[in-house]
Parts: structure tokens; C-alpha cells; sequence
């Protein structure tokens, strides 16, 4: 089972866990009542429509529509840049609770956001949802070193049912060759060597105001929204100051936000 951490935390176990898996789970992290304001200010987003932001169809992963002119075609799967859209965005992005924990797992006081990558409302809708099949966000991001770590705030119940993620545990310390992938870097969930890792994947059920911390190695994958609700998730994703995004790539496209920690031994 995933390891489950509740307030208050001890910051030496918590990173031992997180060496192991790959992936922890926060539960109760984020008080209802501030998740009930972010979750409000991100559907009035959704409404909004403000870019930029990315469709089902744009992807064309299975289940989405095959194009924008189809039916549902307009169907938004996330909006990008959230750190800068509205203060309350930027409040859960410095959060000294999150930020503490995430520059222990990092092992150094300077953290920086991306705002190139993640930085989004993820919004698995009904209907018009996709599967997204097993993958490191590393397949895309080009940074010196591999090691960053993504915030994943539950504005709701997630489950299997409505898309919730899944994940591999300790498939951050594995290399598979280059024939386990598909043309679109996906994992092939059939093959000899990843067969048996993928059946290790466990779906941990949220609920709003828990948050999953998992490495950018770490293979993940969610299925299509089956319910009549749409999933609202909030994703940030941090490194060490110190490892920069290399020159001319999506990772270099937009200034990191910065940010100093204090040590802390246990988070309240």
C-alpha cells in the first residue's frame, strides 16, 4: 500500500518513503474550506475559458473526441499557467506547509516552481474524457538532472471510477529499454519486462484536500471519467533551484518561481 501521511508529519519518515515509492499520499493536507475556495475559483476558470489552455481532442488520447469540430470537441482537459491566473492559485503554489516538505525531499532550502510544465487545473470531465496511458513525466522534461516532484491537490473524490491516478511504486529507480515504449513514449503495459511492475500499480482514492506527492520518474497512468461529475485536480510540479531547465527547450520557455525554506523536522 501507498504510504499514507497525516498531520502532523515527520519529515524523516515521510522522505524515506518517498526515497522507496516514488509517490506518498498527504491525507487531510489541505483544510475543506480553503480546498472549497480553489476548487470555486477553478470552475469559474473552466467557465472563463481564458487561455491558454488544452483540449481532449488537441491530444486525441483514447476516448476523446477525434477532433475540435466533433461533438465535445471543445472539451477542456486542463488550463495551464494556474500560478498566475489568480492569487489563490499562487497561495497553494507557496504554501510554507507544502514547499517545507517538498525542499526535505529535494534536499536543499532553494525550490523553484516550473511554470513551463504542469502548472495546471487537470479537469476530466464526463463524456468526453481520455485515457492516459502509463508514463514519466521526465518523457518531456528537460531539465540538468531528472529530479523534480509534483503536487497533486484533490478538489474532490477521485477514484478509478472518475479517472483517479494511478501508480507504479518504485518505478522511479527503473530503466526499461527503449522497446518497452510505444511511438508516443508511453509504456507498453504488456511487456516483458514492464508486465510485471505495472501489476504493482495501486489507484489510492482521494478525496478533497488530500494531495499526492510523486517524483517526475515515477510511472503514472488514469482512466476516462465513467461518473456524471467532472474531477477537478490542481498540479504543481518543483526542482532545486539548482537544477536548471536546459537551454532551448519547453522547460526553459518560462521563468521558474523561487523560493527559500527554513529546515523543519516535523510539519504541523
Amino acid at each position: 500500500m501507498l504510504a499514507q501521511f497525516c498531520l502532523p508529519i515527520d519529515l524523516a519518515s515521510l522522505s524515506k518513503r518517498f526515497n522507496a515509492d516514488g509517490v506518498v499520499v498527504l491525507r487531510g493536507f489541505v483544510a475543506l474550506e480553503r480546498v472549497g475556495q480553489i476548487r470555486k475559483a477553478a470552475m469559474d476558470a473552466v467557465v472563463q475559458r481564458i487561455p491558454p489552455f488544452e483540449l481532449e481532442a488537441e491530444l486525441g488520447y483514447p476516448g476523446a473526441p477525434a477532433s475540435t469540430a466533433d461533438v465535445g470537441g471543445g472539451t477542456i482537459r486542463r488550463l495551464r499557467n494556474m500560478a498566475g491566473r489568480d492569487p489563490i492559485f499562487a497561495e497553494w503554489a507557496g504554501d510554507i506547509k507544502l514547499l517545507t516538505i517538498i525542499s526535505c525531499l529535494l534536499n536543499t532550502p532553494q525550490i523553484t516552481l516550473t511554470q513551463a510544465h504542469h502548472n495546471s487545473l487537470m479537469s476530466k470531465q464526463p463524456s468526453f474524457s481520455s485515457d492516459t496511458r502509463w508514463h514519466r513525466d521526465v518523457r518531456y522534461w528537460h531539465f540538468s538532472r531528472p529530479e523534480l516532484v509534483s503536487a497533486w491537490l484533490a478538489l474532490g473524490d477521485e477514484t478509478t471510477e472518475n479517472g483517479g491516478l494511478g501508480f507504479v511504486p518504485g518505478s522511479h529507480r527503473v530503466d526499461f529499454p527503449s522497446d518497452a515504449y510505444d511511438e508516443n513514449e508511453f509504456l507498453m503495459a504488456d511487456h516483458a519486462e514492464a508486465a510485471p511492475w505495472v501489476a504493482l500499480a495501486q489507484f489510492p482514492a482521494l478525496v478533497a484536500g488530500d494531495v499526492v506527492l510523486f517524483d517526475a520518474r515515477t510511472f503514472h497512468a488514469a482512466s476516462r471519467n465513467r461518473t456524471a461529475q467532472t474531477k477537478y485536480s490542481l498540479v504543481y510540479s518543483y526542482h532545486a533551484s539548482s537544477n536548471t531547465p536546459l537551454a532551448g527547450t519547453r522547460s526553459s520557455s518560462q521563468a521558474g518561481l523561487v523560493f527559500e525554506l527554513a529546515s523543519a523536522a516535523v510539519i504541523a
